[in-house]
């Protein structure tokens, strides 16, 4: 029906032009003079000495009829000079040694330049020039600076045939890794809004649950960030190991819960303060000592599907929030986080780890001891940290989403600079971006102690580099790290070999 619409439209707009063309051909005492291609009196005159310019905008003739005279692209004026078949340069306003760059090939140089004044010309060159040698500066000092010093630490490189790639069952994106309590799965949650668990005898997924059961066989596959608000998005997973309880933090569907015999999530709060249910929910950690549930909440102004627009907006409206069952009540523990996103609770619970992706930082809230309530500094890392989990040996393991990069970091933190990046071409910040990411070693994870040192590192070669360009989460588990992406089909498991 919609083409048949369009082939209609397409014939009124047709007649319409049709009818309007015989209209302008009526013989009302207008003469007109009708031209064709080949028509023997149309003599097309090629313009410039070699004829090698183009656009000549007006015609003019001299007071004594000599000429015509015209401009064109590439900043001249030109003579005709009809007995001799040629044109002659009369004038030009570009600066002469400038001329030889201002040809039809390089109009994009000269339209703006050249055919101006030369003084304006001058001016832009000198606007070019320096923009080129504040992009370089640019580059040279974030390349220094970009260079990651790791040369002390523990190095996992992880190359082709290193890693064991399981496929997702036709989704993608396992942002979160978590094994239940007897030490079944893992589970992760995927792009199309199921909870997969790994069955490891089988070698295969199984569904665990879903939070849009009416929706699962349409949604069952897909990858289509369109398509989450109806889907569902499960980003952070978490067992409560007391009573088999899956604890899951979806992107749209807000803070859920699924039971031990369930397979489908069911709302824990459903709606706070009159609003959607915790649109953007993201971390999720327990508090196995009180029950109680800290989550983060990304942002309150852009959905899951629009996270670049956080980082490039500076939005800083993330949450730390707390869920106590026992009084049905939410709290809101910290809020003004930039990109509010990985959580998770030290062994001893007496603080939780956050990771605030736009500035690069871990941070800690106390939950007890005297600093109980209050946020620090833990480290700022040159990588953009995604969830975080702690480690068996020690630490805490930090997926990195993406190297964080000087001009990137530089224009989060100073508006004036971002103004003025701004105003450079952005190819070449492209390029320089580009360039400044391939430096340095490719790392995709971090453990971390608990004061902020780099106690491992893992980075990528080879083609794995391509399924691994960004890492979610790392879940060490029996002398193998379990990795997530959120951008790959793959689950990866690398075994350490201690």
């Amino acid at each position: 029906m919609k083409t048949i619409t369009l082939v209609v439209l397409a014939a009124a707009v047709a007649a319409a032009a049709f009818l309007l063309s015989l209209d302008a051909r009526r013989d009302d005492g207008v003469a007109v003079l009708e031209i064709r291609g080949d028509d023997d009196r149309l003599e097309l005159i090629p313009v410039g000495v070699d004829g090698g310019a183009a656009g000549p905008e007006s015609v003019a003739f001299d007071g004594a009829g000599g000429g015509p005279y015209t401009g064109v692209s590439d900043g001249r004026v030109l003579r005709w000079l009809p007995a001799e078949r040629r044109w002659a340069e009369h004038s030009s306003s570009c600066a002469p040694e400038l001329r030889r760059r201002c040809t039809v090939q390089n109009l994009l140089c000269c339209l703006p330049s050249c055919s101006s004044s030369s003084s304006s010309l001058i001016s832009r060159e000198i606007v070019m020039r320096t923009e080129a040698l504040v992009l370089a500066v640019f580059v040279a000092a974030a390349a220094l600076l970009s260079l990651d010093s790791l040369s002390d630490v523990r190095r996992l490189e992880i190359g082709d045939g290193d890693v064991e790639l399981v496929p997702l069952d036709g989704a993608a994106g396992p942002e979160s890794v978590v094994f239940g309590g007897g030490g079944e799965g893992p589970f992760t949650g995927v792009s199309d809004g199921r909870v997969l668990r790994w069955m490891p005898e089988e070698r295969r997924w199984e569904e665990h649950s879903c939070s849009a059961p009416e929706l699962l066989d349409s949604c069952r596959g897909s990858q289509d960030p369109s398509r989450e608000h109806e889907c569902g998005r499960p980003l952070g997973l978490k067992f409560n190991n007391e009573t088999g309880e899956l604890y899951v933090a979806d992107a749209y569907h807000g803070l859920r819960v699924v039971g031990p015999e369930d397979n489908v999530s069911k709302p824990l709060v459903p709606e706070w303060q009159g609003s959607r249910p915790f649109s953007f929910a993201n971390g999720i950690e327990i508090d196995y000592e009180t029950g109680v549930i800290y989550f983060t909440k990304t942002s309150t102004r852009f959905q899951r599907r629009e996270f670049l627009n956080i980082v490039i907006s500076g939005d800083n409206t993330g949450r730390l929030l707390r869920y106590d069952p026992k009084s049905n009540k939410v709290e809101v523990l910290v809020d003004g986080l930039a990109f509010a996103n990985g959580l998770a609770m030290s062994t001893d619970g007496t603080y939780l780890l956050l990771a605030e992706t736009t500035t690069g930082k871990i941070l800690r809230y106390w939950i007890k001891t005297p600093k109980a309530s209050t946020l620090e500094e833990v480290v700022q890392l040159p990588w953009f940290p995604d969830n975080i989990r702690m480690s068996p040996r020690g630490g805490f393991w930090v997926g990195l989403h993406a190297k964080r990069g000087k001009i990137a970091e530089w224009s989060i933190s100073y508006p004036w600079l971002r103004r003025l990046i701004l105003k450079l071409p952005m190819r070449h910040v492209q390029r320089a971006s580009w360039l400044l990411n391939q430096l340095g070693r490719q790392v995709i994870a971090l453990r971390l102690s608990e004061d902020g040192k780099t106690m491992e590192a893992v980075s990528v070669h080879g083609t794995v580099q391509k399924v691994f360009r960004s890492v979610s989460e790392v879940e060490e588990r029996n002398g193998s790290l379990w990795i997530g992406s959120v951008m790959s089909p793959f689950l990866g498991v690398y075994k350490l070999y201690l």
